[in-house]
């Protein structure tokens, strides 16, 4: 049983690093780089250094985990988005662990010990050598842990669970901040479990008339001064950039062409077709059909095809044929006339056009040639002596988006990283690379009172709007006295009542001509039934609602509910609430990110 062990001891190792990958400790900086541009540093934040060894092993573990899980997880697109996920799990591991140590919090060794020799997790129970007939054998797993093979083993599993531990304590008092009510729980019943019939007036905001002339500058200018937030300007940044585009070259569309040439000899010399189609073809629809188009009537295809294979014999192979999607290789299968249209059906071979390897190196060398010298001598003047054009970014946040030029994250570090005048290594876009060279940095505000003026006059409109159709609403229901009085009151002063069906629901649509206003049918959908509700202020307006053929409340059913709708609910909370907790952390941090200087496609 040891022999057998042993001889598994790496499958074993292996499960252990890939289930707790997350929490793999590592040796990190501990100073002796003194400014951003030292050699080694890939991440400065909360105090701590990350260099670019210890990220790469990182990601190389992860993606020798991915590697067993997808064989074509090392793909260009793949690769990229598991170091995104690499970098995020590895700063927030590191933010966590910081934050459980200004919070006092520690796991102790007897709390591992414990786990680690009672309840390992499931990665380690599956494990063939500690199963007996398929289920965990604790005999076989504890006899293993006496022996000299489990020590790295033991050192990688207490590692992980130290961290997992330290983590949930953690989390347990981050959930404290998590609180759900009983009306919120009561609702969220009412929502799957409640019907009824709604009338009711509704006094909407926007159709309030309010004199925008009773409105002073004074007024608007007192509003501006207690709620400063709600014009704050956030960090910005511009800068001006010289793109180079990667396209097809002429030498490209030749070889395309060759190698269409060589389809059709390996076709006249007996190929199959549909073989070669799901190899070769790059038309998505139809690749993995062995190339099948289906019937298609004549002006379908792109017209040099359509021409090519309309004009072609049953049987007969046609091409190379250029188009606008590529080069095709096409078979006429057979051909119809029906409805006096001419049909064809037939499969083809399509290979685009696109830029080599080697075009895209050579474009990629131009622009690292021109940044290199843009660094030295200057962009504006590397860019005169080229004639480059030089085109300027509109002002983008720190979240990346910059128009024109699609997401940009590790470009948007760096522009709010470093001073303005600082030109930036070479940068790639979907359909090339960009140098650039920031231009304008505006730090975080409150916009000027003159720019806002208009947004305030409208919100203090708003408000007049909304103590106005308070008003009539209030005055509405003074007049009321049960249901019945709620149509003749409302006619009279002029105002539809609208009506919901006989078993509505708490999240079914409201009447037409009406938006959806949630506020408003939760409140309402708590009157009791055969009762007039009070004013109710929704997101929309002010409202005045009779319930009837309201579903009879039992409590026995809510109780019955009640513990999974709550548990439901507190999950929700508690995963809002540490999301919050993660974004804070990444805030307060100050993450300066120097990936973009280690990895050319970032």
């Amino acid at each position: 049983m040891m022999t057998t062990m042993r001889s598994q001891m790496k499958t074993i190792l292996w499960i252990l690093v890939f289930a707790f990958i997350g929490t793999i400790v590592f040796s990190w900086g501990m100073g002796g780089f003194k400014d951003r541009e030292e050699q080694g540093v890939i991440a400065k934040f909360a105090g701590q250094t990350m260099t670019y060894e210890n990220f790469e092993l990182y990601i190389q573990r992860k993606q020798d985990m991915a590697l067993r899980k997808d064989s074509t997880a090392s793909d260009e697109a793949k690769q990229k988005q598991l170091r995104e996920d690499a970098w995020d799990e590895e700063i927030e591991r590191q933010l966590k662990e910081l934050d459980a140590e200004r919070q006092g919090i520690k796991v102790v060794d007897k709390e591992i010990a414990f786990i680690v020799q009672n309840y390992p997790p499931n990665e380690v129970r599956q494990v063939p050598s500690f199963q007996r007939e398929g289920q965990f054998a604790p005999d076989l797993y504890h006899a293993f842990l006496r022996t000299p093979d489990a020590s790295e083993f033991l050192l990688n599993l207490e590692a992980s669970v130290r961290n997992y531990l330290l983590e949930q304590k953690t989390l347990f008092y981050v959930h404290q901040a998590s609180d759900v009510s009983e009306l919120t729980v009561r609702d969220e019943w009412m929502r799957a479990g409640v019907r009824g019939k709604l009338s009711f007036v509704s006094i909407p905001f926007d159709r309030v008339d309010v004199d925008s002339t009773s409105v002073t500058e004074d007024q608007l200018r007192r509003y501006y001064n207690l709620f400063p937030d709600r014009y704050k300007q956030f960090p910005q940044r511009r800068f001006a950039y010289v793109k180079f585009k990667i396209e097809a070259t002429g030498e490209d569309s030749i070889d395309v062409v060759r190698t269409a040439e060589e389809l059709m000899t390996e076709l006249r010399s007996g190929a199959d077709f549909a073989s070669l189609a799901m190899i070769h073809s790059e038309d998505a629809a139809s690749n993995t059909r062995g190339g099948d188009l289906d019937w298609v009537a004549r002006g379908t295809l792109a017209k040099p095809v359509d021409d090519a294979v309309f004009a072609a014999q049953t049987g007969e192979m046609v091409g190379p044929i250029t188009s606008r999607l590529g080069v095709h290789v096409v078979q006429v299968l057979e051909k119809k006339t029906e409805d006096g249209a001419e049909k064809v059906h037939a499969r083809q071979i399509l290979l685009k056009i696109k830029a080599s390897p080697d075009t895209r190196d050579a474009v990629y060398s131009m622009a690292y040639a021109f940044a290199q010298d843009a660094q030295q001598k200057g962009f504006e003047t590397v860019a005169n002596e080229g004639d480059y054009k030089v085109d300027t970014t509109k002002a983008f946040s720190e979240a990346g988006y910059i128009s024109g030029l699609g997401r940009m994250r590790m470009a948007a570090e760096f522009c709010f990283n470093n001073p303005v005048g600082t030109v930036g290594d070479v940068y790639p876009i979907p359909d090339g690379y960009v140098i650039f060279k920031i231009t304008e940095a505006t730090e975080e505000t409150v916009k000027p009172f003159e720019e806002v003026k208009d947004a305030i006059s409208k919100a203090v409109l708003k408000i007049l709007r909304q103590q106005r159709a308070m008003d009539i609403a209030s005055g509405l229901r003074a007049k009321m006295n049960n249901g019945s009085d709620l149509s003749s009151v409302a006619s009279t002063a002029g105002y539809q009542v609208y009506e919901t069906a006989d078993s509505a629901k708490v999240d079914e649509r409201l009447p037409d001509g009406l938006r959806a206003d949630k506020d408003f049918i939760t409140q309402a959908f708590r009157v009791a039934n055969n009762e007039l509700s009070d004013v109710i202020e929704g997101r929309n307006g002010c409202y005045i609602a009779y319930m009837t053929n309201k579903t009879p409340f039992r409590e026995s059913d809510y109780e019955t509910s009640h513990f999974a709708i709550y548990g439901d609910l507190v999950t929700k909370e508690r995963d809002a609430v540490a999301k919050n907790w993660i974004r804070e952390l990444r805030i307060a941090a100050d993450i300066q990110d120097y990936r973009h200087k280690y990895f050319r496609d970032f």
